[in-house]
């Protein structure tokens, strides 16, 4: 333990996993454009996703800001991540082949 006065307090910051299935032309892209950018070292993918999240999330928050709010949808359950859950099989492209990559996403 270091008695210096400035040493910051350590933080820890919790993390979440977020499994998506994106098309293989997708997945091609994103991996390679992530890795020129952020380095081929560990960790690459998700500094790129949380770029790519972070970006959407503001972009959609500011346009909300501007729209009246939407009526409640008719869906029973309108939780996403309930109905994520409830169909881990599907995918975007309406198929149901498996396009994932075989390559691990960090």
């Amino acid at each position: 333990m270091s008695l210096s006065p400035y040493v910051e307090k350590e933080t820890t910051v919790r993390m979440a996993e977020l499994k998506v299935y994106l098309s293989e032309d997708l997945d091609r892209r994103f991996r390679m454009l992530a890795m020129s950018v952020y380095g081929y070292g560990r960790g690459s993918l998700s500094e790129a996703a949380v770029d790519a999240l972070t970006k959407w999330c503001e972009g959609h928050e500011a346009s909300k800001l501007d729209q009246p709010p939407r009526e409640a949808l008719s869906h029973s359950n309108s939780d996403p991540v309930s109905r994520a859950e409830e169909r881990p099989d599907a995918i975007s492209s309406g198929t149901k082949e498996n396009s994932g990559s075989s390559l691990p996403v960090s």
